[in-house]
């Protein structure tokens, strides 16, 4: 069989993009890949890019072309936390133009309820696969991803957004967040190394505050974790709001300051138990997948997208099934005063990590799923 040549078209963040071609390079020695970074766009999918309609979601597109033999395929890898598509209002997570240019299709969060009951993607349903979730991590080839600073998007005919809610802002607001990212995101080693740090946190919840209106009813919700967490004095609780705004007054009780990516791996790294709640959308946040990397066991609400996680590691189901706060923290008191237990759960999520989600099993997933289109 020929050598497979993955080319990456770097028009996404770092931040979405570096986890998935972490995995194609290195399939490097085990496959034979030879991965290429393009600034330019194909043919095939350069009105999908420069649609101005969809370009604000952009950011999180992760668009790789995938050529063995004589076959050729695109695909997107939609990182997004929406699961929905609403074509007239241009909104939702689905990228729709980019999702009628490539032959397959891989969704973070994947939800076949959702793509049945839409029409526009149920009609595309066969192209449309999940696929791991992610975490920033140092993308491979940093100076060839750094000569997006001097090929501004813009030359490329598009303006894509800087991330959830954050508009383009120009030329150098792009460069400053590629700089940024390029210099702060930790390898996966550095990540994995994390396992062996002592654990003296028994509960570890620190979330970030949404103000969005429409966000207050998650947001009190978590506020009652949290008050409940306060009132368990035996325990060591790391807990609180993170937001670079003031908090509103009532949630000032429970403010954290705010963490970097790598303070919040030390401190993740030394808990025991992690309670999990969901990303907004009621998508998996990458915080979950950064947890089964470093092997911790969880307490957390349940899984409501990539259902069949749940299927293909029943011990998941012990851990994420809890909506009601108060049996949330139930469950998290449980096991943190159980550490046998909680051992095990963490060893059978740290080998699940490294056999199913890490990058390179991602990336050999998507190989598999295109030999059989």
């Amino acid at each position: 069989m020929s050598i497979p040549h993955v080319i990456f078209y770097d028009t996404s963040q770092a931040y979405y993009a570096s986890y998935y071609l972490n995995g194609f390079h290195e399939l490097r020695k085990t496959h034979g890949v030879r991965m290429q970074i393009a600034h330019s766009l194909p043919a095939r999918l350069r009105s999908a890019v420069q649609n101005r309609e969809w370009q604000h979601l952009l950011f999180s597109m992760v668009l790789f072309e995938l050529q063995q033999g004589n076959r050729t395929w695109y695909i997107c890898i939609d990182t997004h936390d929406d699961n929905s598509l609403d074509i007239p209002n241009r909104t939702g997570g689905y990228h729709w133009p980019l999702l009628q240019y490539t032959d397959a299709y891989f969704k973070v969060n994947y939800n076949l309820q959702i793509i049945r009951q839409t029409p526009a993607l149920a009609a595309h349903q066969q192209k449309i696969h999940s696929i791991a979730q992610f975490f920033p991590i140092r993308p491979p080839r940093p100076l060839s991803l750094s000569q997006r600073l001097l090929l501004p998007t813009v030359w490329f005919g598009y303006r894509p957004s800087l991330g959830h809610g954050q508009p383009y802002q120009g030329y150098l607001a792009a460069a400053r967040r590629r700089l940024r990212d390029l210099k702060n995101f930790l390898t996966l080693d550095q990540i994995i190394a994390h396992r062996s740090t002592p654990k003296d946190i028994d509960i570890f919840y620190v979330t970030s505050f949404r103000h969005a209106p429409r966000h207050a009813p998650i947001m009190q919700q978590r506020l009652h974790v949290m008050d409940m967490l306060a009132g368990i004095t035996n325990l060591s609780i790391e807990m609180g709001f993170t937001s670079q705004s003031a908090l509103p007054e009532n949630f000032t009780r429970h403010h954290h300051r705010p963490l970097s990516q790598s303070g919040y791996l030390d401190t993740l790294a030394r808990s025991k138990v992690v309670i999990y709640t969901q990303g907004m959308e009621g998508c998996i946040s990458s915080k979950f997948s950064l947890a089964m990397a470093l092997g911790i066991p969880a307490a957390g609400e349940p899984l409501l997208n990539n259902s069949e996680l749940l299927i293909a590691h029943p011990h998941l189901t012990e851990q994420f099934g809890f909506s009601d706060p108060d049996r949330l923290v139930d469950q998290a008191v449980k096991l943190a005063t159980d550490p046998q237990h909680a051992h095990r759960l963490g060893l059978l999520n740290a080998a699940m990590f490294d056999h199913h989600l890490a990058p390179r099993p991602a990336a050999e997933y998507i190989l598999r799923i295109l030999q059989v289109l």
